[in-house]
């Protein structure tokens, strides 16, 4: 299928980005659930209440999901150019956050090793350059605009420039603690052994900095949904998966940019060869469910944000201390 002429690159704003995007639905002649069956195929996540929902709105949708919902469609061929136009539109005077839609986004490399925030830079694209250059009166609005470039650019980075080898993450973990003490995988509870009667699931920024879904700690009676699986991927590493009635799977994901640097969010889509996706599970040995959870390819720790034991206190990757607030307990739970 090509679009014809469904030109994206011409849309002047949002609500008519999206129109267009109806309109390509309506070429294809699928149902919403015939949509969600073909992105399924594809490997892709598309809920057919999510598609619904994209095209009764006039604004932008998730890079992922307009990517999925253009492929579902039949315009596999078009997918880069949809992405593009999306861009294009998200960097211009309608950019602006949807607080009531998750979103995520890398930070650009600075070189190789750690950076500031203890995490090793690995090859993305970089924005392109001079694009927010403005007097000084503008920064906050700057700011708005970068966020939604860096967004929109991740994922129409090639994949050769997104990739990073599962042997590549090896080399810059820190050493395994053998397999034979690692977790079983499966549905499973995340509970911080400083506060047990919690459990790592779905909150939000207490900051109000960053309005997306994060991972924070809050009574276990309330932790669900969404229900955490864990996944062995390889090399005693794993994904820390949600799967969540409304959005779907997702795998927790290091935040690499500001707002929000640091904290763990769910992606819709998981990589092998990703490392900010990528845990490992050391025992602290003092029982044998209790673990240290190291991000691969750092040298940091999962903990509560700021050492608090409130509800609901954010998780994110942070400087190893040794403190209880950096040790979790990983319970296995029978699959419903």
């Amino acid at each position: 299928m090509t679009t014809g002429e469904l030109r994206p690159e011409e849309a002047t704003d949002p609500a008519g980005f999206v129109d267009l995007l109806r309109r390509l639905k309506d070429r294809s002649g699928l149902t919403y659930r015939q949509l969600e069956q073909r992105a399924a195929a594809a490997g892709d996540v598309l809920a057919r209440s999510t598609a619904a929902d994209l095209l009764r709105r006039s604004t932008l949708p998730r890079p992922e999901v307009l990517a999925a919902f253009v492929r579902a469609c039949g315009a596999q061929d078009q997918v880069q150019r949809w992405l593009r136009a999306r861009d294009r539109l998200a960097t211009g005077p309608y950019a602006g956050p949807d607080p009531t839609l998750p979103t995520s986004a890398l930070q650009d490399p600075t070189g190789a090793g750690p950076g500031e925030d203890g995490l090793v830079a690995q090859p993305v694209r970089p924005a392109r350059p001079g694009r927010f250059a403005r007097p000084a009166s503008t920064l906050l609005l700057v700011g708005t605009l970068l966020a939604a470039l860096v967004l929109g650019a991740w994922f129409w980075w090639p994949d050769d420039e997104q990739r990073t080898s599962t042997e590549q993450i090896g080399a810059v973990t820190s050493p395994g603690s053998g397999s034979s003490a690692a977790p079983s995988g499966g549905r499973s509870q995340l509970r911080p052994a400083r506060a047990p009667h919690l459990c790592l699931t779905e909150g939000r920024d207490r900051t109000g900095g960053y309005p997306s879904e994060v991972a924070a700690q809050r009574p276990c009676a309330e932790a669900t949904p969404p229900d955490t699986y864990l996944e062995p991927v390889a090399d005693d590493l794993y994904f820390i998966k949600w799967h969540h009635p409304v959005h779907g799977p997702g795998c927790l994901t290091v935040r690499r940019e500001d707002p929000g640097r640091n904290l763990i969010e769910p992606w819709p889509h998981c990589r092998t060869d990703f490392w900010p996706q990528l845990f490992r599970f050391e025992p602290t040995g003092a029982a044998p469910t209790e673990y240290r959870l190291r991000p691969a390819g750092s040298d940091l720790c999962v903990g509560i944000r700021d050492d608090h034991t409130e509800v609901p206190a954010e998780a994110a990757a942070e400087p190893c201390t040794g403190g209880v607030d950096q040790v979790f307990l990983v319970d296995s739970l029978p699959d419903d």
